[in-house]
């Protein structure tokens, strides 16, 4: 009976994501390319972005955020920078840059995506731009 017991809280403890229809959270990745702050996803396949933000933490006024319809969202590709929107990112500063995706399915539907995040620090080091992840 004990055994039974501890199979079944096992159970209920691996399969409680089960059926979930909220999207799966990411890390995203984030270095320098050519002096700029470059934001890539890992495996991302057929997959559209449905809301971009980028966030300085402690500052509110330091902020984008655009969403996208299905016919205007911007495709996503592993590897490659995501657009900033013209955000300018500042030395010293702390920075969360999120997105939710859309997912196109082979027959053409469209369902929750992904979402993908990252929080770095920026800094300049001998006149070269840096960042760091710190999630």
């Amino acid at each position: 009976m004990k055994r039974i017991s501890i199979f079944i809280a096992i159970l209920f403890l691996t399969s409680c994501h089960i059926n979930d229809p909220r999207s799966e959270i990411h890390r995203a990745k984030v270095n320098v390319v050519g002096n700029n702050i470059c934001v890539t996803l890992p495996d991302t396949k057929n997959e559209n972005i449905s809301l971009l933000s980028i966030n300085e933490i402690g500052n509110d006024n330091s902020a984008v955020e655009k969403q996208f319809t299905i016919e205007n969202a911007p495709q996503l590709y592993a590897d490659k920078c995501l657009p900033n929107f013209g955000f300018s990112f500042e030395p010293g500063k702390l920075y969360v840059f999120s997105i939710n995706t859309n997912r196109i399915k082979k027959d053409h539907t469209v369902v929750n995506g992904n979402s993908y995040g990252v929080t770095f620090s920026v800094w300049v080091d001998k006149g070269q731009l840096k960042v760091k992840d710190i999630n």
